[in-house]
């Protein structure tokens, strides 16, 4: 708990101490303690109270991050067990097959997030997982043709858990809509004692207001209701009058926490880039690669092809990346998102069609339209080949993730808003970056109304991750001071003293130039064809590993050999070894990454410092005794005395000269064959052929070093 944020936690109260304020179960302490939860966060420190204690509903207004899962998860659940302490003797006789056993249903909008909501139930019901079972239900088709035999499998294996008589439905409005609609689910109007609606403005964005509203015809009269939201809007108040009675209203305002902290860094940093559309695959290679760009990251796009582009590129320049987009298996989708959690690897990109592109361009749009538009849209999602229930901007446990990328601009400010709240969850840090195309007049206004919609930031907060603007960059003076009235200076200072964000980073393009040439030269291998392929190969490995289709292949060889030789046959771009590293000359200024220097290995010396002159035979040399006596007589060195004449040789004077030690003493020549020859040094060894001594000398290392010196000196 110590990487969360202060103003996220409640500082004046723990958990333990809340669980017994609260009166909570004890099995359900146990397992708070044992998800390793030591301060509870401000909406759970409100919420619990109201909720166990004076049994009120809850409408609970905070953004993604907060704790609202655990808020309304341990009311449900101790509900649950404090009725089943209480009457277990008639729990056998009310339980049955047709709902009579469900006390709580959770509403969430995707299927994605009721897996992740199923996942924290059960980490909940650790200790009393034989008293409190839990059954997550979807709607049965998925669209697309083929799918009426999928949906029927998938029907008979959620009917079968209801036959196990769950305590708590986690599922999309869709699907429990159809299995109210066949019937099984008849008993739901005299079990159910809590409804909760996750992710409220989300479920109304997907267009489920009219399956909401005919659920609630199937539910009892009287039950505990939790309503969350990150948003409110006039739609949301139109389903709270439905659901909730009297509700207890808790908002958690960025407001609020942003004059709280006014003196600590946000905890998200926004930034904006205007570039032109063709340089945006530049951008992210630079900042990736030159690690601008830290840690685990989420990129979006708004087209399952731009996500498929995007991967390609990435690709040649060995980046491992994931799409996660709503053409594949929901399987295969939280795979993806395991894969990604345990850190497998470090990007994805993820599309969003259902929630952003098809949702309305302008803000007010959703509002003027009501239910009926979104329902329209919600039919013709369900005719497509993508998955309906989809949905990645929100609600979903994205693990570690230090940045988002906006590579396609969300047209309105919830979009924006759902995809930034994927990173600085929990009170962690967190970056957010937007690439607004500047010939796109459309994305320039959709980036005006974000910056109206986001609180600002004191302008001294600015530059958490590397770059803000200066203090004075926004300020929106544009007359002459002198022709300001004192009120208008006095606003004019008060809005100089903060930044809306997103805020413009301060990035100098023409630095990019350099690189121009490598990622055109790689963006163009990233071809319809290669896209078409590449979505084709996915198909083709999620068939080949299916479990479902394993019995057909063993029926029929024929067709999981012709799978298998397309899937060889695929055409995959080729990646080149040499585009994995960044070459130095292309590095610019001022985004050269520190060079690591290598420690050279340091030389061993030996223990015996002298050397071993007598093995050198270029040292010394030793006559052995043999004389010339017998050989010069009769033997003539003509040309070695120049200037001497042949007959002015005389070999005993040629000898004595040659032994000559040149000190000025005759000696005999005899007594001079026997002496070893050494040349005249310092310290009488002679000088190596080698040149070591010479080198040593040179430098003053060794025994030529000056505390050598000084030490023969001294003796």
């Amino acid at each position: 708990m110590s990487s969360r944020n202060e103003k996220l936690l409640d500082p004046n109260e723990t958990f333990s101490a809340l669980c017994t304020t609260v009166g909570l179960d004890i099995r359900l302490r146990k397992a708070v303690s044992r998800l390793g939860h030591v301060r509870p966060t401000l909406v759970q420190s409100k919420a619990l109270p109201l909720a166990i204690t004076s049994g009120k509903d809850l409408l609970v207004r905070a953004r993604t991050g907060s704790g609202k899962t655990l808020a309304y998860c341990l009311p449900v659940l101790h509900k649950i067990l404090e009725k089943k302490g209480g009457d277990n003797v008639n729990e056998e006789e009310e339980g049955d097959d047709e709902g009579g056993n469900i006390r709580a249903v959770i509403l969430v909008p995707t299927r994605e997030l009721s897996t992740q909501v199923q996942k924290t139930l059960l980490s909940l019901t650790y200790y009393c997982r034989d008293d409190v079972k839990v059954a997550v239900l979807s709607s049965s088709s998925g669209g697309g043709k083929g799918s009426g035999k999928r949906g029927d499998v998938a029907a008979a294996q959620q009917e079968a858990m209801l036959r196990d008589r769950p305590d708590v439905i986690v599922s999309t409005p869709a699907g429990l809509l159809h299995h109210i609609r066949n019937g099984t689910l008849k008993k739901l109007k005299t079990s159910v004692e809590s409804l909760v609606v996750d992710e409220a403005d989300l479920i109304l964005s997907f267009g489920y207001s009219n399956d909401v509203t005919e659920i609630m015809k199937s539910l009892p009269k009287i039950f505990q209701g939790y309503l969350m939201s990150a948003t409110l809007s006039d739609e949301l108040q139109s389903l709270k009058r439905v659901i909730l009675h009297s509700p207890a209203v808790l908002k958690l305002e960025e407001e609020d926490e942003l004059n709280a902290n006014s003196s600590s860094k946000a905890a998200l940093s926004q930034f904006y880039l205007t570039i032109p559309k063709k340089d945006k695959n530049i951008v992210l290679y630079v900042f990736l690669k030159l690690g601008l760009l830290k840690g685990k990251g989420l990129f979006f796009v708004n087209t399952t092809d731009g996500g498929y582009r995007l991967k390609l590129f990435l690709e040649q320049f060995h980046i491992r990346s994931a799409v996660l987009n709503a053409e594949l298996p929901l399987r295969s989708r939280l795979n993806i998102i395991e894969q990604f959690n345990i850190g497998n690897f470090d990007y994805l990109i993820a599309t969003d069609e259902s929630t952003d592109v098809n949702s309305s361009k302008k803000d007010g749009d959703d509002d003027d339209e009501g239910g009926n538009k979104k329902s329209h849209n919600k039919k013709r999602k369900r005719g497509s080949k993508k998955d309906s229930e989809y949905g990645v901007s929100r609600g979903l446990d994205f693990r570690g993730v230090s940045f988002v990328v906006n590579v396609d601009f969300p047209p309105n400010s919830k979009s924006y808003t759902h995809r930034i709240g994927r990173t600085a969850r929990g009170g962690a840090s967190g970056v957010a970056l937007s690439l607004v195309e500047a010939e796109s007049e459309e994305q320039l206004e959709a980036l005006q109304q974000v910056q109206e919609s986001q609180p600002p930031l004191p302008s001294g907060s600015v530059g958490v991750g590397g770059g803000g603007p200066s203090n004075g960059d926004l300020r929106t003076a544009t007359g002459d001071d002198e022709d300001m009235s004192e009120d208008e200076e006095g606003k004019q200072s008060d809005k100089s003293q903060f930044l809306a964000q997103p805020s413009p980073l301060e990035f100098d393009l023409n630095e990019l130039e350099g690189f121009r040439y490598r990622v055109e030269d790689v963006s163009r291998a990233v071809t319809k064809v290669a896209v078409r392929e590449t979505r084709a190969a996915e198909l083709r490995a999620e068939i080949l590993n299916s479990d479902r289709l394993s019995s057909h292949f063993e029926e029929n060889p024929s067709d999981l050999q012709l799978l298998q030789h397309d899937r060889q046959a695929t055409h995959v771009s080729k990646i080149q070894d040499h585009l994995k590293n960044v070459p130095k000359y292309m590095l610019p200024r001022g985004m050269q990454v520190a060079a690591t220097r290598k420690r050279r290995r340091k030389k061993v010396r030996r223990n015996d410092s002298s050397r071993n002159n007598n093995s050198d035979p270029l040292q010394s040399y030793d006559a052995g005794g043999v004389t010339l006596d017998g050989v010069a007589g009769g033997v003539t060195l003509d040309g070695v005395a120049s200037g001497a004449d042949n007959n002015d040789y005389d070999p005993e004077t040629a000898d004595a000269e040659f032994f000559d030690d040149g000190s000025g003493d005759g000696g005999t020549p005899k007594e001079a064959k026997e002496k070893r020859i050494f040349m005249d040094t310092s310290d009488g060894t002679g000088k190596s052929a080698s040149g070591r001594n010479a080198w040593k000398e040179k430098r003053n290392k060794g025994k030529f070093s000056r505390s050598s010196k000084k030490g023969r000196g001294k003796l």
